[in-house]
């Protein structure tokens, strides 16, 4: 407008200039001339001037809009890579408003919680905690970051550590972030820590009570008959050799679990062989037929001590928990990329309801009877370990008072 006003106004002084033109003497004539020519100059200057300013104008525009696209872009891209950092992150990231209504759920967290639509919605409906919930409005008043151990009961239990902390704005709208870090595998290991220490002075407990009974029994009765003492001393003999085979069993588990196996290119087929012809005396006592069912040959990569005490454990334990009179088979073949053994037995078997529990350490299913025939309760758990550290499994059939099947399952790829 004020570039169409200046044009105006300098088209009306020419043209009032020009009708002067006609009615001054020569010399004003001249005069008149000589100020439209300045007019004309000083109006071109202006108008340039105004060009130039214009176009400055529509350059900063440019300028400024291609900034903004820039900026706009930038912040796209960040918010992609926020949102991927957090997709690919193994922890449930929450982010929510100021009244605990979801903004944001990471991939990790629809695992968790369930896949369902929640942006919108309250924090509480994702994880049904009400400990959380508190937690997060208490970070929302504080606007500092707040950490907790909370307990998760949906859709299982989970014991997490959670760390709350205020985000930034999104408009005028604070958000505050949740991160939800697992630590219930931390928890299990600590009650099985515990529950371990409390099973070893148990089991130690117990035979180095009856050796202390013995030993002051000896020491104060001096009256004793011969025979009675020697008795008592084959008694703390005994309660010795079974401290020393949970000894024994406790330094092979260490090992099993702490280091691992030595492997080699071994033949299954002769060392079951040699196991049965050693565990044949036990058996015999019993009155148990060993019968075998072997492939041969049963090559893999194994460890051939570890391999032994396998085999060792479930017979004796085949042996010491059959009947009078009971079978035992032992069957190894190759299936599936695998040597498969079993060892089935006839003996009291196993109740359904303990054979989750058999592989723990120190667990017995009849207590008294383990105890008498010389367990330690940690034979399976020994089993266990050495089976799973050479990449294989342990399944377990099992009827009460009919009897079991153990099945090992070693992997033999390796070997090539």
């Amino acid at each position: 407008m004020r570039v169409w006003a200046l044009r105006l106004a300098a088209v009306g002084a020419i043209l009032s200039a020009s009708i002067a033109l006609f009615s001054l003497p020569p010399a004003g004539v001249e005069t008149l001339a000589i100020l439209m020519v300045g007019a004309w100059l000083l109006v071109y200057w202006f108008l340039r001037q105004e060009a130039q300013h214009q176009a400055q104008l529509e350059n900063r525009v440019k300028t400024l809009a291609a900034e903004n696209e820039v900026q706009t872009l930038d912040f796209a891209r960040l918010r992609r890579r926020f949102i991927s950092f957090a997709e690919g992150l193994p922890i449930p990231i929450l982010i929510g408003d100021q009244d605990a209504n979801l903004r944001f759920v990471n991939h990790t967290a629809y695992e968790w919680f369930g896949y369902r639509p929640l942006t919108g919605k309250s924090i509480i409906a994702l994880t049904f905690c009400y400990d959380l919930y508190v937690l997060y409005l208490h970070a929302v008043q504080r606007r500092y970051q707040l950490t907790s151990e909370i307990v998760l009961n949906y859709p299982r239990e989970r014991h997490v550590v959670a760390s709350i902390w205020y985000l930034g704005d999104d408009g005028n709208t604070p958000l505050f972030a949740v991160a939800l870090l697992d630590k219930s595998e931390l928890v299990r290991l600590e009650q099985v820590r515990r529950d371990f220490v409390a099973n070893v002075s148990h089991e130690f407990r117990t035979p180095l009570a009856s050796i202390r009974s013995l030993a002051e029994t000896l020491l104060h009765d001096g009256a004793m008959p011969p025979e009675t003492r020697e008795r008592f001393l084959q008694l703390i003999v005994q309660e010795t050799e079974r401290l020393a085979r949970i000894a024994d069993d406790l330094l092979v588990l260490s090992r099993a679990e702490s280091l691992p196996p030595e492997k080699e290119p071994v033949d299954l087929a002769p060392i079951i062989r040699s196991v049965v012809q050693q565990v044949q005396g036990e058996a015999k006592e019993r009155e148990v037929t060993i019968e075998c069912e072997l492939q041969e040959p049963l090559r893999l990569l194994a460890s051939r001590d570890q391999m032994v005490q396998v085999l060792l454990n479930l017979l004796t334990n085949a042996i010491r928990y059959n009947k009078q009179g009971g079978h035992v088979w032992v069957r190894a073949a190759m299936r599936d990329g695998f040597v498969v053994v079993e060892v089935q037995d006839t003996g009291i078997g196993i109740p359904s309801s303990e054979i989750p529990r058999i592989f723990e350490r120190f667990y017995r299913v009849d207590k008294t009877r383990s105890r008498d025939t010389g367990g330690t309760g940690l034979g399976l758990s020994i089993v266990k370990h050495i089976v799973e550290s050479h990449g294989g499994r342990v399944e377990v059939e099992s009827e009460y008072r009919v009897g079991s099947t153990f099945r090992v399952w070693l992997p033999v790829e390796e070997s090539g």
